[in-house]
């Protein structure tokens, strides 16, 4: 531990990054490109040595965490925390997540989000960050078959757009607002997988974000809009993307396609109240 130090990123290095972001993610050079594009931000990537050698990151992507009540608390989810395999077990992660704690006390931001990879991580981010499960997705599977055959055609949208869109959709919940290049991250993420962001003109409440996996299903990243518009706009992407199986994730409050909710993100920072389920969105995988 005495040969770790750490420090933020400096502008201009994030080609120095990719080293160790293929290493511990195996992402491609077309992945890394937009990170680097949208998601890199010097004074939000913190970056660990063992003496010289940089071992470890981790990015941390602002947002602001909307509650119920309007009221809006600056927030960041923690994002690529990595660490060489060759020096896992000396106390980098851990060093790291300290350091988004020391943001918290200083004022910095109000809350700490994480998406822990595994069940297993729960209980290793309780103690590192003193976080608290608080955010949670609907899960649903469906097929083509299974949903209305007149379906809603769906059209891209930008970025700006598309967070216009969710921000009315999720009006008077708690939730977490992504704006500007981190949701032109995330639209860039879905269009690499052959999908994008959409609006729908004859659901002009709705919204989505999908791309299609290696197995030919559609995965639904976020769908949003009134609950009766949803089987038919689940469909037009299905139909649009010629897809006839889809996996979705939606609010944890919604209903119409029904599905099981379950844990998604934790929170430090801010207390959770007894009862209430935070919505994340996005983790920009």
């Amino acid at each position: 531990m005495d040969d770790l130090h750490f420090r933020l990123a400096r502008a201009g290095e994030g080609p120095r990054l990719r080293p160790l972001w293929q290493e511990c993610f195996g992402d491609t050079q077309d992945f890394w490109e937009v990170y680097e594009t949208f998601a890199f931000s010097p004074g939000q990537v913190e970056l660990g040595f063992w003496e010289e050698i940089l071992c470890s990151m981790m990015t941390l992507l602002p947002g602001t965490l909307w509650t119920k009540t309007g009221t809006a608390k600056k927030a960041a989810c923690i994002y690529g925390l990595a660490t060489l395999p060759r020096y896992q077990g000396q106390g980098a992660a851990t060093a790291l997540l300290k350091r988004a704690v020391k943001r918290l006390k200083d004022g910095e931001l109000d809350c700490v989000a994480v998406v822990p990879d595994t069940p297993e991580l729960y209980p290793f981010y309780a103690k590192a960050l003193g976080a608290e499960t608080a955010f949670y997705i609907r899960f649903a599977r469906k097929e083509r078959q299974d949903l209305p055959s007149v379906s809603t055609f769906p059209r891209p949208i930008g970025a700006e757009g598309y967070a216009d869109l969710r921000q009315r959709a999720l009006a008077g919940r708690n939730f977490m607002d992504w704006r500007g290049r981190l949701l032109e991250f995330q639209r860039r993420i879905s269009q690499g997988e052959d999908g994008g962001m959409f609006s729908f003109p004859q659901a002009p409440q709705c919204c989505a974000a999908a791309e299609i996996d290696e197995a030919g299903h559609l995965q639904v990243r976020e769908l949003l809009g009134p609950e009766e518009d949803l089987e038919g706009c689940l469909a037009g992407l299905m139909d649009a993307l010629g897809c006839k199986r889809a996996q979705v994730r939606l609010p944890p409050w919604s209903k119409a396609l029904g599905g099981e909710k379950e844990p998604f993100a934790m929170a430090a920072g801010l207390p959770v109240p007894a009862g209430e389920e935070w919505y994340l969105g996005f983790d920009f995988a």
